[in-house]
């Protein structure tokens, strides 16, 4: 082998070099950008060969535009089961009802025993009997 020939290998070969060691630390950025976020590695490890490229920076932005998105879907549909979760459940009686101010605290006692009688809840029945009582016992 002459010299040119000698480090025109030598040359390819730190290029291999080079590129291998981007790809490591492009692969480094990627699953540490995965991890900050709280995604955990079996969620990533599928997609992580596709994103990693030669140029670090690129990487890591790949990786933080899927990062985003990922905890976007999250964030919609925790936001979408708790809206149908708690769409169908009914204010608790004898709570901080929203009608409090529409009328007399008698009246709504009242309107919480009729509930509870369409019900046939008798220890509901007995609970708003009792609070209409005290509550008039105060008007007095």
């Amino acid at each position: 082998m002459t010299d040119e020939e000698k480090q025109a290998e030598q040359a390819k070969q730190m290029q291999e070099q080079y590129q291998k060691a981007n790809l490591t630390i492009s692969k480094m950025y990627a699953e540490n950008t995965f991890a900050k976020a709280g995604i955990k590695e079996d969620d990533y490890k599928n997609i992580l060969d596709s994103i990693v490229t030669e140029d670090p920076e690129k990487t890591k932005g790949l990786a933080e535009t899927i990062c985003s998105a990922m905890l976007k879907q999250r964030a919609d549909v925790e936001k979408t089961l708790k809206e149908k979760i708690t769409k169908g459940t009914p204010t608790p009686p004898a709570g901080n009802d929203n009608n409090a101010g529409s009328g007399s605290e008698i009246d709504n006692y009242k309107k919480l025993f009729e509930e509870a009688q369409k019900r046939n809840d008798f220890a509901k029945m007995a609970y708003y009997t009792r609070l209409i009582q005290e509550a008039q016992n105060n008007n007095k």
